[in-house]
C-alpha cells in the first residue's frame, strides 16, 4: 500500500547517506540515487504494472540545481521525488514525462494487429519478451520510441510492443470495441485477399484473434483487420464474436479441454499465444480461450483467487491453479517460479520448459508420470468460482476494455 507524501519524505531523508563522496556535486548524486530508488519501491515497485524511470542532469548554467528526467505512470512519485531532494538541501527540477505522454496527442489506445505480437521489456528486438497479445486485443499506449510503443494489456500488463499495435484515437477505438467482430476457434488460419482457399494470403490467424466482420461470401467471412486490411477468412474457422462469448462456460470441464488442446506445443519464455507458450502464458490463455481475462505472471496468477489447502491433495479440484517455488520463510516471502492447471487423479497439465512443450505431469511418486517438480509445490489457488467477484479474474464480456 503506498505511503502518504509526507511519511515517505520522512523515510527517504532517514535514509543514510553513510559515504562521504569527494565532492557536492558526487554527493548529491549519491542522495538522489538513493531518493530515486525509494519513490520507486514505493510507487512502482513492479515494472509490470507501473513505471518510474529517472535519470539526473547537472543543470549547467544553474550550479548545484538538477534536472530530473524519464518517465512515470504516478503521478504522485514525481512529487515525493522533488518534495525529498528539497529536503535534502538539493534543487531538482521536475522534467520527468507523466505517461501517457502527452506528444501522444489522442493516439493513446491502440488494438493488436498481427496474429501474435511479441512485447518485450524494453523498446528493441534484444530486450527480453514480456508477453505476447493477440490480434484484435484492445490496449493502452503509453508512449512511443521510433517504431516501438509502450502499452499496456488489458491484464495491466506494461512493456513494448514493434509495430505490432494499431494505435486509435477514443472515437477509431470505440468504433472499433462497438462493431461486429469474428473469433478464431480453430488453432491456425489463415485471412486471404479472395474468399478461395488458394488466394493471396494477407495475415496469418490463430486460435482467439477477433476482426471486424463486414459481410459474407459463400463460406467466408469478409473482414477488416485492425490495420484496416479487407481479408476473407473461412467460417469453419470462426464465429461471430458476440456468439462466441454468450457460449462461453468457464467451468472446470471446459478449461481443462481447452488447455489439453496445447498438448505437444513448445514452450517460449514469454509466450503466451497458440505458437507458443510459457507456464503462466499456457494458464492465461486457457482462461482467455474461454472467456476469463487474468494475470499475466505466475507470481502475479497467484496473488488472485482462493487458497486451498495442500497438505491434502485431496484438497484440489480441477482447474485449481498450482504454483510451484520456495516457500516462505520467516525472513522472506513465497517466491513463485511456475504454474500449472490441476486437471485430478493428481495430475496436472503445465507448459513445461525441461519437455520444451505442454506436458501432462503426475503429483504422485508412485505414478509413471510423476514429476520433480511435484517437490516444490508452494499453493494452490481456485479462479472459476471468483469470475467477475475478483478484481484480477474479470470475464471479456464484462471487462471494460472490451465495452
Amino acid at each position: 500500500m503506498r505511503k502518504n507524501l509526507g511519511l515517505l519524505i520522512s523515510i527517504l531523508l532517514l535514509a543514510g547517506a553513510c559515504c562521504a563522496p569527494s565532492s557536492n556535486e558526487d554527493q548529491n548524486n549519491v542522495q538522489l540515487k538513493e531518493l530515486m530508488d525509494g519513490v520507486k519501491q514505493n510507487f512502482a515497485p513492479d515494472r509490470r504494472s507501473e513505471i518510474f524511470e529517472v535519470t539526473f542532469l547537472a543543470d549547467t548554467l544553474n550550479k548545484g540545481v538538477y534536472v530530473a528526467k524519464g518517465a512515470t505512470t504516478v503521478a504522485d512519485s514525481k512529487k515525493a521525488l522533488v518534495s525529498a531532494a528539497a529536503n535534502r538541501g538539493i534543487t531538482l527540477l521536475d522534467s520527468i514525462k507523466l505517461l501517457p505522454d502527452p506528444a501522444l496527442g489522442e493516439k493513446i489506445f491502440g488494438i493488436t494487429s498481427l496474429a501474435v505480437s511479441n512485447i518485450r521489456y524494453a523498446a528493441g528486438h534484444t530486450g527480453e519478451m514480456a508477453t505476447q497479445t493477440l490480434m484484435g486485443m484492445p490496449m493502452r499506449i503509453l508512449e512511443k520510441r521510433g517504431s516501438w510503443v509502450r502499452v499496456i494489456t488489458p491484464e495491466g500488463y506494461i512493456s513494448w510492443s514493434n509495430n505490432g499495435v494499431e494505435p486509435m484515437t477514443q472515437s477509431e477505438y470505440d468504433a472499433w470495441i462497438k462493431a461486429d467482430k469474428i473469433v478464431i476457434t480453430t488453432h491456425y488460419t489463415l485471412f486471404r485477399a479472395q474468399p478461395s482457399a488458394t488466394a493471396a494470403v494477407v495475415r496469418d490467424g490463430v486460435w482467439g484473434n477477433m476482426a471486424k466482420v463486414v459481410g459474407e461470401q459463400g463460406a467466408y467471412y469478409k473482414v477488416v483487420l485492425p490495420d484496416g486490411k479487407a481479408a476473407f477468412v473461412a467460417k469453419s474457422d470462426a464465429q461471430k464474436c458476440n456468439d462466441w462469448l454468450k457460449s462461453r462456460n468457464p467451468n472446470a470441464a471446459n478449461l481443462i479441454a481447452t488447455a489439453k488442446q496445447f498438448v505437444g506445443f513448445p514452450y517460449l519464455w514469454g509466450g503466451t499465444s497458440i505458437k507458443a507458450l510459457d507456464c503462466s502464458g499456457f494458464v492465461k490463455t486457457s482462461f482467455y480461450l474461454n472467456g476469463v481475462i487474468i494475470p499475466r505472471d505466475a507470481s502475479q496468477q497467484e496473488k488472485a483467487g482462493e487458497n486451498v489447502d495442500i497438505s491434502n491433495l485431496d484438497n484440489l479440484q480441477p482447474a485449481d491453479l498450482l504454483f510451484f517455488g520456495s516457500k516462505a520463510t520467516e525472513t522472506s516471502p513465497i517466491r513463485v517460479t511456475h504454474v500449472g492447471l490441476y486437471i485430478g487423479g493428481g495430475k496436472f497439465i503445465h507448459s513445461n520448459s525441461s519437455a520444451a512443450s505442454v506436458t501432462i505431469d503426475s503429483l504422485l511418486p508412485d505414478d509413471p508420470d510423476y514429476t520433480t517438480t511435484a517437490r516444490s509445490l508452494v499453493s494452490a489457488k481456485r479462479y472459476i468460482h471468483l469470475i467477475d467477484k475478483d478484481k484480477e479474474i474479470v470475464s471479456i464480456a464484462k471487462h471494460p476494455w472490451y465495452k
